[in-house]
């Protein structure tokens, strides 16, 4: 008799595993994807990719600065949020509007000037360039995803 039972147990513990490893998996399949932003990553990234003198004259410190202001900007924009701090402040509640390139670089010249950091609008055009190619590396731009 008690073999018996604990068979009936294993099966149904079986059952609710499967059941709820299907129920989980179909869930995610249809949950789309959030880009999360590394700064570490993004420097390294970036920094990489920059021409020898651009590297040498910046370092991964201007390099990581630039990056910051340029997400802030991006926030300000309401294209990028700071993750659970925004939804609770209700920063997902603004309509987003595009950024364009030429204002981001003026920000960026701006924001160094103000901060003392000595700055080539070349290198920032750069930074900026690959900084693109991180977030479009990431999945966090390229083609809008249709709505259910």
């Amino acid at each position: 008799m008690i073999w018996i039972l604990i068979a009936v147990a294993a099966v149904l513990v079986a059952a609710v595993a499967r059941y709820t490893v299907v129920t989980v998996s179909a869930r995610l399949a249809n949950t789309e994807a959030v880009a999360t932003y590394d700064l570490a990553a993004a420097t390294e990234f970036v920094h990489r990719g920059l021409p020898a003198e651009s590297a040498d004259r910046l370092g991964l410190d201007a390099v990581a600065l630039m990056l910051a202001w340029n997400l802030d900007h991006l926030r300000r924009r309401g294209v990028a949020a700071f993750g659970d701090a925004d939804a609770l402040a209700g920063g997902f509640a603004r309509a987003p509007s595009e950024s364009e390139p030429d204002e981001a670089l003026d920000e960026l010249l701006r924001r160094a000037e103000a901060a003392g950091v000595e700055l080539d609008a070349v290198d920032a055009v750069v930074v900026l360039e690959l900084n693109a190619h991180y977030l479009a590396a990431i999945g966090a731009i390229g083609d809008e995803v249709g709505g259910g």
